[in-house]
C-alpha cells in the first residue's frame, strides 16, 4: 500500500510539473509576441512621425510661395515692379542702355595619355627615336 501511494505521488509531481513547464513555455511565448507587436508600432510610429514632418515643410513652402504670389499681385500695377519684371525675366532694355555680355573662355580639354606599357610597340619605337636623337646630337 505504502508503494502505491508513492507512485501516485510521483504521477501528481510529474503531471504538477509539466503543467508548470507548459504554463511557463506560453508565457514566454506571449511575452515575444507582445514584445514583437511594440516593436512593430514603434516603427510604425516613427515613419508617422517623418511623414507628418515632410508635410509639414511642404505646408511652410507652400504657405512661403502663396505670399510671395500675393505680394506679387499687389504689386502689379507698381511700375517699378513692372520695369523689374522687364528686366530680368523679359531681357528688355531702357533706350539708350546697352547690354554687356561677358564669356568665360573655355577649359582647354586634357587629352587623356594612354598608359605606356612593355608590350606597346609605339612606346618602344618612341624610346629608339628619342634615343636617336639624343645620340645625333652628340656626334
Amino acid at each position: 500500500m505504502v508503494a502505491d501511494f508513492a507512485k501516485k505521488r510521483n504521477k501528481e509531481f510529474f503531471s504538477r510539473e509539466l503543467l508548470f513547464k507548459s504554463l511557463g513555455v506560453a508565457l514566454i511565448i506571449i511575452v515575444i509576441l507582445l514584445l514583437l507587436v511594440d516593436f512593430k508600432m514603434y516603427q510604425r510610429k516613427q515613419e508617422m512621425s517623418s511623414q507628418i514632418n515632410a508635410l509639414q515643410k511642404q505646408i511652410e513652402d507652400i504657405k512661403k510661395s502663396s505670399q510671395t504670389l500675393k505680394d506679387e499681385i499687389a504689386n502689379s500695377n507698381s511700375t517699378d515692379y513692372l520695369e523689374k519684371i522687364a528686366y530680368e525675366q523679359l531681357n528688355q532694355q531702357k533706350p539708350g542702355e546697352k547690354e554687356i555680355i561677358f564669356v568665360a573662355p573655355q577649359e582647354k580639354s586634357k587629352t587623356t595619355a594612354i598608359p605606356e606599357s612593355l608590350w606597346n610597340i609605339k612606346s618602344w619605337l618612341g624610346w629608339f627615336s628619342n634615343a636617336w636623337v639624343w645620340i645625333k646630337s652628340k656626334i
